[in-house]
């Protein structure tokens, strides 16, 4: 915070108590820059008097002495408008160097309401009025010093997700996560980086907050600006648990976990082994069983470990060596052509996915969702990225078009 300047003060109290003089030449002498010159404030008498000895006294370091002389200031009856401002301003110098948080407070609040703090202190005494409230709790202040705060720098990010933190310390939880968003924005429009904690804090209020749809646009705005893996799988399972799944749904949301590498545990790849081979698909539980291992995620003599490995080891072989014969029953058939794809999916063979999956979209007895969303992810998965995004965008309604717009973001679409 800036203080006042004791030597300004000084010279702004002794021109207020010393009459000065001014000859007709000196009037004409560069009238530009004298009109340029701050006026001098226009104390009253007993004011000058006891601020010129309450700011003596604060040079002497008697602090305490000065805020007594400061309070017969104030008791002088009628002050005019320079009389309030420089009573706060001198009075605001000796509470800093008491470090008298409380006297802080209220004087910068007095000298704000005068109107003649200027445009660039303004924010920063707002800023002082609010942090000091806060400390104390007194969050109702805090937050219309913040309010006012974000009003004089509205584009100021800081400034709105301190306004945010009130309002959610408050529950204010919709107001809250809506502040950082604007915050966001802000940053964004001001060319200046966005702190990955205001995308997680946003995403937290709103879950915690139930705010549904506003979940799921923290959650794609979270992992658009910050596709790590931790950010993924927090985004992921939080939208999986927001809906009512099935084990083929579920699937789908484990499909891209593992396709941004946010399998994390051995809960996430035991489950999405689990749920693999539940669904006939041993390749694709090997697969995932095989990279938990390799990654220390899984321990292989653990006995679930062990009996799901034994189990996609024993079916993944022959499974994939009837593959070609399924193929040649389709002749139309969209269910089956779905379900090889899915299990050409499984095996990593991503290419042959997308094109069986291709028979399925638009194929009767088939949910449309679930097949251009594999569809999208097979051709995703293969390097096609734009003919991926097609597909995706043919998703829609129910979870498996929210999980489409979380593909896209990953693919940069």
């Amino acid at each position: 915070m800036k203080t006042i300047s004791r030597k300004f003060m000084a010279l702004m109290l002794a021109s207020a108590a010393v009459a000065t003089l001014a000859t007709p030449a000196m009037a004409q002498r560069n009238k530009q820059e004298e009109a340029a010159k701050p006026k001098p404030p226009k104390l009253s008498k007993p004011v000058a008097a006891a601020l010129a000895a309450a700011q003596k006294m604060q040079a002497a370091g008697d602090n305490a002495g000065s805020l007594a002389k400061i309070a017969e200031a104030e008791a002088v009856p009628n002050p005019n408008e320079d009389d309030v401002y420089f009573i706060q301003a001198i009075k605001l110098n000796a509470a800093i160097a008491l470090k008298d948080n409380a006297i802080i407070e209220t004087t910068l609040g007095k000298m704000l309401a005068t109107g003649r703090v200027s445009a660039t202190d303004t924010p920063k005494f707002l800023q002082t009025i609010g942090s000091l409230a806060l400390a104390r709790k007194d969050y109702p202040t805090a937050t219309n010093a913040f309010e006012r705060l974000v009003a004089a720098k509205p584009g100021d990010g800081e400034a709105l997700i301190g306004l945010a933190e009130l309002y959610n310390a408050q529950k204010q939880t919709s107001m809250a996560v809506d502040t950082i968003g604007k915050a966001v924005a802000a940053n964004k429009a001001a060319g200046v980086a966005v702190p990955e904690n205001w995308y997680r804090r946003q995403l937290a209020l709103a879950y915690d907050g139930k705010l549904g749809a506003v979940v799921q646009s923290a959650a794609l705005a979270l992992v658009g600006a910050y596709p790590t893996a931790v950010n993924w799988r927090d985004a992921l399972v939080i939208t999986r648990d927001s809906f009512k799944l099935d084990d083929q749904g579920s699937l789908d949301f484990m499909r891209l976990q593992a396709a941004t590498g946010s399998l994390n545990g051995e809960r996430d790849y035991v489950e999405y082994a689990d749920t693999a081979l539940g669904r006939g698909f041993p390749g694709e539980a090997k697969r995932a069983l095989d990279e938990g291992i390799a990654k220390s995620m899984l321990e292989p003599g653990k006995p679930l470990v062990k009996e799901l490995k034994t189990t996609a080891d024993s079916k993944a072989a022959a499974d994939r060596a009837g593959l070609p014969a399924l193929e040649k029953e389709i002749k139309g058939n969209g269910r089956l052509a779905l379900a090889t794809g899915d299990a050409y999916y499984g095996f990593g063979d991503y290419a042959k996915a997308a094109t069986l999956y291709k028979m399925a979209v638009g194929a009767t007895a088939v949910d449309q969702p679930t097949a251009n969303l594999r569809l999208g992810a097979a051709l995703a998965r293969a390097g096609d990225k734009a003919a991926a995004a097609e597909a995706f965008k043919a998703v829609k309604g129910g979870p498996r078009e929210t999980l489409a717009q979380y593909w896209l973001a990953h693919i940069g679409a």
